[in-house]
């Protein structure tokens, strides 16, 4: 996946003894205590930087290990399995994360862990004042308790702006002109990704929460542009009946679904016609490349929006 590797300029101890990462990751990242087996003899290593008020680190035990922690203080950990896996045990649930797959953990939870022998992943430590915080500034109020993230295991690839934004930070706090003054606001831009991307407890507005859930159904559709995208399949990701995702269209575009996703292939296409670098793609590549099967009604559409044939602008691109 796309955080594999990361660190690699920032190794603590490599292929160690597991106790000194233990110890390490102790004062570091997360207060637990590990089992290993009588007979196993492992090779442990962790890498870890501090980017502001975030932590990043990246830990493999190279082998069979049971993590126990009995409160994570005032903590939040997003766990991301780059390899192998991980069996969970939280509260009354039984999980399994493997690679590619994500769980976030909230301050004071009761862990109780197995890394599989070939397990790595990776642990970015999120401080709880940066999430209320986030909240302030969107004018949401701390629910009696604390912000509590559902326990589910999330596939990383379902969140492509995130894992941007994290590749983002991982590259940038191993640069030596990074200055931690001007990196809060990257900590501040997670909270706020990690408050729109997680189930929580937070009580939004009617308003907000229709709101963010057109952003999310908006991001879905732009990342996945080429594919045939289907109704049934955004009231399923936006997790809303399909009269309720018309009538957030209707609110914020004004259109239907499919309406709108054919305008933004439109888009597309038009981008990719006008684009001077790169090698000359014909107008049937580029229309069946974004999903436009019947060529002529694809010449008619494009024409209904820009005012032009497709091949007028194809041939004024080079102008």
């Amino acid at each position: 996946m796309a955080l594999n590797n990361v660190l690699r300029e920032s190794v603590i101890y490599q292929e160690s003894d597991p106790y000194a990462v233990s110890d390490y990751i102790k004062k570091n990242i997360g207060n637990h205590m590990i089992t290993i087996g009588k007979s196993e003899i492992l090779k442990a290593s962790v890498w870890h930087r501090d980017f502001s008020d975030v932590s990043l680190s990246r830990v493999t035990y190279g082998g069979q290990v049971r993590v126990q922690s009995t409160d994570l203080e005032d903590i939040y950990h997003l766990q991301i399995v780059t390899r192998g896996k991980c069996y969970w045990k939280l509260g009354d649930k039984d999980l399994i994360t493997q690679a590619g797959e994500m769980l976030l953990l909230n301050p004071h939870d009761k862990v109780d862990l197995y890394y599989s022998k070939d397990c790595e992943k990776i642990i970015i430590k999120i401080p709880e004042s940066i999430i209320y915080s986030s909240l302030a500034d969107n004018a949401m109020l701390v629910p009696k308790g604390g912000v509590r993230f559902d326990h589910r295991v999330w596939k990383a690839a379902d969140y492509k702006c995130l894992m941007y934004l994290l590749k983002l930070i991982f590259r940038e706090s191993e640069s030596s002109q990074s200055n931690f003054s001007e990196l809060a606001p990257y900590g501040s831009l997670l909270a706020i990704k990690l408050l729109g991307c997680f189930s929580n407890n937070i009580q939004m507005s009617t308003d907000v929460k229709t709101h963010r859930c057109f952003l999310h159904i908006d991001n879905f559709i732009t990342n996945n542009i080429k594919d045939d995208i289907s109704v049934e399949q955004l009231a399923v990701l936006s997790k809303v009946s399909q009269r309720t995702l018309y009538n957030i269209f209707t609110r914020y575009k004004s259109v239907t679904p499919m309406h709108y996703i054919k305008q933004k292939k439109l888009l597309h296409v038009r981008k990719a016609l006008q684009r001077k670098e790169g090698s000359c793609r014909n107008i049937t590549e580029v229309a069946l490349d974004f999903g436009f099967m019947h060529l002529g009604r694809f010449s008619s559409e494009y024409r209904k929006v820009f005012g032009e044939l497709p091949s007028v602008t194809l041939r004024n691109r080079h102008n």
